[in-house]
Parts: C-alpha cells; structure tokens; sequence
C-alpha cells in the first residue's frame, strides 16, 4: 500500500466526535495523518484526543511556537497533502474556502494546498442551515473547483429536527475516500481509450451538424486516469485547446465516421472505453464541395444515420475491455439510460441532462450492468463525476 499524507481540518460541530474514528481508521491504514482544529472545534472534542488516535500533534493556530517548519503551520503539511479532509464541514468553513478567505488554520492551509491533493468535505450542520441558499452556493462552488462532496445524510440531528445535516458514518466515510488514497496506483498499466467532445458534421465547406459539447467531461476523466496512474489515449472532435488534456496521446478527428475509424485503431490493447463524445446522430447524405446559397424557398436537406461508435465497438470486441457509456435525455432519463445500457452491451452508463453540455457542472446519474440500482449523483462538477465514473473502473 503507497503511504498517504492526509491533512484532516475539524471544525466547530457536534459531529466532530465521529471525526475520531476516521481519524483512527486512517492511521491503522498506515497513512501518515496531521489533524488540524478550528477554534471552534475544541469545545466539542479535546485536541489531545485526536494526538492519540493520529500519533502526532495537533495543529490549533496560526502562531505555533517553535522554529523551522513548525513556524508555518498553513503551509506545512498543507503543501506536502496527498488528501484534505474537511469534516465536519461547517456553513462558517464552507463559506471560507469558496471565497479564498483565510482567517484561522483550517481555512488559510486550504489555500496552500497543492493541484495535485484530493480535496474532500463532508457537510454537517442543522438542516435549515444546510438548505440555505448562500450555503448552496458555496458548495456549488467547491464542487466546480474539484472538491468531493460526502453528505450529508439525512436523520435525527442533535439539534432535535430531522432531515438533511448529519456527517456520514465513519465507516462509510474511509470506504469512499479509500479510492482517492490509491490515487497515482489504482489504474497503474492500465490503458484507458476515452472518445470527447462534438462531432461536425460537414454538409458543404462552411456548414455544419453539431452540437454545444465543449470536450470539458473527457478532458476531466483523462486527467484523472492519469493521476490514477494510467495511460491515456484520447481522441477528440474539434474543441478548444484549453478543454485538451496534456500528458496523453492525442488524436484528433472532426466527423462521427473519422472518430469511429480512430478508435478502432486505438483500441486494441485497451482495458477500458469511456464514450463521453457527443457524437452527432445525424449527417447530410450528400456533401456540396460548394457553399450552398440563401435561398427564399428555404433549403432541404437529406440526412443519414451516422454509425453507434459505442455499439459498433463493443459488438465488434475482440478482446475483453470495460465500455462505459453516456447518455444525455431530458425525459423518461432512467428507462432511456437502461434500454441503451442493455442495447449497446456496455458495463455502465451515466445519464446526464441538457443544462450539463458545454458547462463545468452537471446533473449526473450512474446505471451499472445487472441487478445494481439507478443512482443519482445529483449537481457535481465535471471534476468530480470523473472521479466516480474512474471508480467504477477501479
């Protein structure tokens, strides 16, 4: 098992005692793990309590005493993290970190954390607090800026009310965490082939079929099969170079036909397929070398069926590889996503709605083959579909 650095923030909540057994969990897994506390925080449990069960000190303040490192307690461990867990997340937190404050520890470390560290909340707090519209807002905005969101679940809060606000089990916390700590190993010698963006469809020189999809979903699920440890081969239909991940073979292609002729290329060898492109349904049936003139009468146009690349691929396979698919429906989502799951012979298939092409966020849901349930992800950041979408891989 690799070693982790796991950073684990604990603020102000009556659900900060469970925060002991994640804790625990994490060091009996041999992680090397700092605990650092809001003021708040040591009114509900003792820093002392989370020394015993880390087996190292705990961080309280900005202005530790000492010298070195030990001066800097916002930059280290924060700059070292491999995995910051905040929990349990306060509205007061969450507001911090969504607008880059940093007036205590736990909210100025955030701010030094490396690109490459897992970043994790776990909300807790009264249910109207959590319904509250600003606080919705700022986990909107951590979500779209790659933090993984786990809770809360809804019960019997301390407070006395019922609904959503209580912090998830501990177990159930390390169970969803523990794939973001195999992160750099979990798909080590594996080769992922991921399809994204639009395709154009060409009907003369200058018009074109298309679609809004900006290649934003396939950009993130590469660049978290790299840092999984995989190697990526990507092709993609025409999308800004800023929606392109770096670190792969890249191969790009503008029509439905040219996508299906590279992928069969890049397959063999392959352990997985992602088919996060927005292939174009349709393209014209005859194509004008000549830019086809206005015309009062209006224009007409006929349109053939372009290939499944999914189905066409999976029908094809010569060799054992996990196909997952996508499916963006604005009605009857879950019958939709079942019907094509079991039509194109893939392993999985994530529904996704309209608002979601083209933006940095949207409404997810995930149909594995089999007896597993229809699960929805509900409002998350491409970012963070990526990682669940990876896991069903893992």
């Amino acid at each position: 098992m690799s070693v982790k650095t796991v950073l684990v923030g604990i603020c102000g909540g009556v659900a900060a005692y469970k925060a002991l057994d994640v804790v625990s969990g994490l060091a009996k897994e041999g992680h090397h793990v700092r605990v650092m506390m809001t003021e708040a925080a040591r009114h509900f449990v003792d820093p002392t309590a989370f020394a015993a069960v880390s087996g190292a000190p705990v961080l309280t303040t900005l202005w530790q005493e000492g010298a070195g490192e030990d001066l800097y307690p916002h930059l280290y461990p924060s700059t070292r993290a491999d995995l910051c867990l905040i929990l349990p997340a306060t509205a007061n937190t969450l507001a911090k970190i969504a607008h880059g404050l940093g007036d205590d520890l736990v909210s100025t470390a955030c701010l030094s954390l490396p690109a490459s560290c897992e970043k994790v909340f776990c909300p807790a707090m009264n249910v109207e607090m959590w319904r509250n519209p600003a606080v919705q807002e700022n986990v909107r905005i951590l979500e779209t800026r790659g933090w993984l969101r786990l809770g809360p679940e809804e019960g019997r809060l301390a407070c006395g009310m019922t609904g959503p606000g209580r912090l998830r089990e501990p177990a159930d916390l390390l169970k969803d965490i523990a794939p973001l700590l195999s992160s750099g190993t979990s798909l080590k010698e594996k080769t992922i082939l991921i399809l994204s963006g639009p395709t154009h469809e060409y009907m003369d020189p200058v018009r074109y079929i298309g679609n809004a999809s900006s290649g934003r979903m396939g950009k993130a699920l590469a660049e978290e099969a790299l840092r999984r440890g995989a190697n990526v081969r990507f092709i993609t239909g025409p999308v800004s170079d800023e929606h392109l991940p770096g670190g792969v073979a890249l191969h790009r292609v503008t029509s439905a036909e040219e996508m299906l002729a590279a992928a069969r290329q890049q397959l063999p060898g392959c352990d997985a397929v992602l088919f996060a492109a927005a292939v174009a349904d349709y393209r014209a049936t005859t194509y004008s070398p000549e830019k086809r003139g206005k015309s009062e009468a209006g224009l007409q146009i006929s349109l053939t069926a372009n290939p499944d690349i999914a189905a066409t691929l999976c029908r094809e396979r010569t060799h054992s590889f996990k196909a997952i698919g996508f499916a963006l429906q604005s009605h009857d989502g879950e019958a939709y996503a079942r019907q094509k799951l079991n039509a194109k012979h893939l392993d999985a298939i994530i529904l996704n709605a309209p608002d979601s092409m083209g933006a940095e966020t949207g409404s997810f849901s995930c149909l594995e083959r089999g007896d597993a349930p229809f699960h929805p992800w509900g409002r998350i950041s491409k970012n963070e579909a990526a990682k669940n979408i990876l896991n069903l891989i893992t």
